[in-house]
């Protein structure tokens, strides 16, 4: 690209005489090259697979389920005769990740990764592979439920009616598991604003509504008569409180001229 028209890319997109300092993060976006990603954590029989999934309706976002893809990739590493037995190696893991990512943006294709957990044994060597490929996280989430609902979904699945001391110790340890997972998010992911908690022991009903609050747009159409000037009002209001602010009047003048 010729350094004029580089220049000129800068001045309309970026505003370049009002920056004082490089964002590599909004340069990234502008050519295209910015992943957005996020991950949803929680314990055992918590539903963060169905969080995962119905995220993807409201952020335009693809599943990446690393425990799958590790299976997929053992079937690679063996032979009909010897399949591969053992742990899969996380970097393998990682460059099918990276793979399956590459060859959607191949097809012009753009989500919001969602990771349905992963496979690292600690939360800080997982946001170390992602941060480091695709940059800051877009949020997380944690799907919290209280052990007696774990307990009642464990029942149901295992279609028994007690709960006995070895599987309410594994459970307890699980939710240690899950809390540890939690600070190591916090400490990777210092930005307060990336975690959502969201409570899953509800119905399917009330969890889609919450989700839906938590990440579907907001609009708010303000009708007027044009004699009354809001646009300063509108601006102003939409920077306190994190909107954007569209004026169709204005959109309208910018096709014309265009």
């Amino acid at each position: 690209m010729a350094v004029a028209n580089l220049d000129a890319i800068f001045q309309k997109d970026f505003r370049l005489k009002t920056m004082r300092e490089w964002d590599a993060e909004q340069f990234s976006a502008f050519l295209g090259q910015k992943i957005d990603w996020a991950v949803v954590v929680g314990r055992s029989l918590s539903g963060k697979s169905e969080v995962a999934k119905e995220l993807c309706s409201l952020v335009r976002g693809k599943v990446i389920n690393m425990a799958n893809i590790s299976a997929a990739v053992a079937k690679t590493l063996g032979t009909e005769d010897e399949p591969f037995e053992g742990e899969v190696p996380c970097d393998k893991v990682e460059q099918a990740v990276l793979q399956q990512i590459e060859a959607d943006r191949a097809r012009g294709d753009r989500f919001t990764y969602i990771f349905d957990g992963f496979i690292h044994k600690k939360a800080c060597d997982f946001t170390e592979f992602a941060q480091g490929q695709f940059g800051p996280c877009s949020f997380w989430v944690n799907c919290a439920c209280e052990t007696k609902s774990i307990e009642e979904r464990y029942k149901k699945k295992n279609e028994t009616e007690e709960i006995g001391e070895d599987v309410a110790a594994e459970l307890a340890e699980q939710l240690k598991s899950a809390e540890a997972c939690c600070k190591e998010l916090d400490t990777a992911i210092p930005n307060a604003k990336c975690r959502i908690n969201v409570q899953t022991d509800v119905s399917m009903e009330t969890l889609q509504g919450n989700l839906r609050g938590q990440f579907a747009a907001k609009v708010v159409i303000v009708n007027h008569e044009k004699r009354l000037s809001v646009d300063s009002q509108c601006a102003n209001l939409a920077t306190k409180y994190n909107m954007l602010y569209l004026s169709v009047y204005q959109l309208i003048k910018m096709h014309i001229c265009g």
